[in-house]
């Protein structure tokens, strides 16, 4: 029903934006896994104590989710005195410490969600005073389930990982690519909860782009988690992993499916940030698309990668350009480049259901890109929103 309902509601709205006679193509986030509400407490009641631990921690959980590969927890009622020690530490399945919360981290917090963990089950310790005032509950866990998958293939799939990739284009390849990022995030729909994923870029050290249709509001955002160096070597690891937080959404334009979120931590000074072309893309220009196709680590597709129509109807009329480059659901907001490296589309548009584009996707035009980035994002905009907490949603 939900996957009906967005292809109704995109229909209808783009019948009215844009002067197309083909069908149009979907624009929705791909869902990656489900929420389900839990309630575990610290501390615990009397009756479910079961007594002090042993050791440093002073109360253990773990929460399994059996065929899950990533897990995430949602803390909510955080409280504590401002004088507090602790810290709450989380330990996925493969003994990887993937986050560490004291009271620092927690002042003026609410409700947060974790950072990711990876495997089925995810470890929650809390060390410190054991006569201490803080309280939480766990009221949610996130995990993923493989739902529909948005087909986007141009013919034969030529997607590769990165590690995989030995183009011409390499040196490029491997200059740009830290910059872009998976979107994980949770999104509420008629009283229910998803995980989706997208795919983002950083064109500033703490200013990311990716589209309205994934993170386009407060709250969505401050449940979004953003994954740089997500991409696995030859023996299929993911080393130097880090996770960043959405501040929050800085810019947004739905007729250009842009979004330009604010993220904590200033990634780009380690991840880089990419350029963006000054001009548009020309007929048959050849292009490669860095993405996280299905939420999966980083990939690249570069063969047969090509512009198929230099300007083409979107959310607007003449907003996009249609391309030939393989994606699937989770690579919107991924950037479109061109042989130099620069970013010359935002993609946000998979094959539509037949017509003249049934059998190419669909990226925004830089040049309207960079006419929307100017007029919105400004430097005495980039201290805008430091400091900005998570709030209970």
């Amino acid at each position: 029903m939900r996957l009906l309902a967005a292809i109704c509601f995109t229909i209808a709205s783009l019948c009215a934006a844009s002067a197309q006679d083909d069908p149009p193509a979907l624009s929705v986030p791909h869902t990656e896994g489900v929420v389900e509400e839990v309630a575990i407490s610290f501390p615990p009641p009397p009756e479910e104590s079961g007594g002090r631990p042993t050791g440093p921690a002073m109360w253990a959980q773990s929460i399994m989710r059996p065929g899950a590969t990533l897990i995430q927890l949602r803390l909510s009622d955080i409280s504590f005195e401002p004088d507090e020690f602790f810290e709450i530490e989380l330990v996925d399945q493969n003994g990887t410490v993937v986050q560490k919360l004291t009271a620092e981290t927690l002042a003026d917090v609410d409700a947060l969600w974790t950072n990711i963990g990876w495997g089925q089950s995810l470890g929650i310790s809390v060390y410190g005073n054991r006569g201490g005032t803080l309280g939480f509950t766990i009221d949610a866990v996130s995990y993923d389930r493989r739902g529909p998958v948005l087909e986007s293939i141009i013919g034969q799939d030529d997607r590769q990982h990165i590690h995989l990739y030995q183009g011409a284009l390499l040196p490029v390849v491997d200059r740009v690519q830290g910059a872009v990022a998976k979107l994980s995030f949770i999104r509420t729909e008629g009283g229910r909860q998803f995980r989706e994923v997208c795919t983002g870029f950083l064109i500033r050290d703490d200013t990311l782009v990716t589209n309205e249709h994934c993170v386009a509001d407060q709250a969505t955002c401050f449940t979004t988690k953003i994954l740089f160096g997500y991409a696995y070597n030859s023996i299929g690891q993911t080393p130097g992993l880090e996770q960043y937080d959405c501040l929050a959404v800085a810019a947004v334009s739905d007729p250009l499916d842009i979004a330009v979120l604010k993220v904590a931590g200033r990634p780009g000074q380690r991840w880089g940030t990419l350029s963006l072309a000054a001009q548009d893309v020309l007929a048959d220009q050849h292009l490669f698309v860095l993405q996280h196709p299905l939420g999966e680590a980083k990939q690249i597709s570069e063969v047969g990668c090509s512009v198929f129509e230099p300007v083409s109807p979107g959310r607007q009329t003449a907003s996009d350009f249609a391309h030939l480059c393989d994606t699937l659901g989770g690579s919107s907001g991924s950037p479109v480049f061109n042989v130099a490296g620069e970013v010359t589309g935002l993609h946000h548009w998979g094959k539509a259901f037949g017509g003249r584009y049934g059998n190419a996707n669909r990226a925004v035009r830089i040049g309207l890109i960079n006419a929307f980035l100017a007029e919105h994002i400004t430097d005495e905009g980039e201290q805008a929103y430091e400091g900005q907490k998570p709030v209970d949603q």
